[in-house]
């Protein structure tokens, strides 16, 4: 860790915590509460390093001033601050480790749900004749996927529609016969309009069964 670093962490971890010179013992008095946000956009910065450029924020408190401070993840494990869990055991580095990569999996899920949301409801807005929207949203908050002729259609009207979206987000599902029946029914380009929304996984029994 660079001495500029080091010197920021002083700066703004010090003055909120009881111990005032030794950053070690300070850290020691802070937890990782478990409460994460999304900015939508990474404008803000680090509260304990001054990093540039966060979007998701991860709450830590001082046990003992009651201090908070909004920081990336990074720095949870970077200076090895120890999570909670719902019942208030401290968590070892290992487990706390564990936690803060699966609040940021959930966190950039949450994410994709939104966007995916967001322009379904654009998409009803432009596409007055496009009544499916509630179905649509419904049948993905249930399975988080599309399946392929779904997914297709949307895609399309979207595009039609000028709708904003990134085609990554709508992932597909195959999991049904019937979902697999519709993928290999379908004709070479309209696979590859839905290409990007298959998994690694997905292709590759798509180009095995095919």
């Amino acid at each position: 860790m660079s001495d500029r670093w080091t010197e920021n962490v002083k700066t703004n971890l010090l003055p909120l915590s009881i111990e005032k010179n030794d950053l070690r013992k300070a850290l020691a008095e802070w937890f990782y509460t478990g409460n994460t946000y999304d900015l939508s956009y990474p404008d803000e910065n680090c509260e304990l390093c001054n990093h540039q450029g966060i979007r998701f924020q991860f709450e830590i408190q001082n046990y003992l001033t009651k201090s908070i401070l909004l920081i990336g993840s990074e720095c949870i494990l970077r200076f090895s601050i120890s999570a909670v869990d719902d019942q208030g055991k401290v968590l070892d580095q290992k487990e706390t480790t564990k936690k803060v990569h699966k609040d940021r999996r959930q966190l950039i899920s949450d994410a994709r749900t939104k966007r995916v949301i967001n322009s379904l409801v654009e998409l009803a807005q432009k596409d007055t004749k496009f009544d499916g929207i509630d179905s649509s949203i419904e049948y993905f908050q249930e399975r988080g996927a599309f399946s392929p002729k779904h997914l297709l259609f949307l895609l399309w009207r979207m595009k039609e529609s000028g709708v904003s979206f990134n085609k990554s987000d709508f992932k597909m599902t195959i999991k049904r016969n019937r979902e697999k029946d519709q993928l290999l029914d379908m004709k070479d380009w309209e696979v590859r309009k839905i290409l990007p929304a298959m998994s690694a996984s997905q292709q590759k029994w798509y180009h095995e069964h095919s």
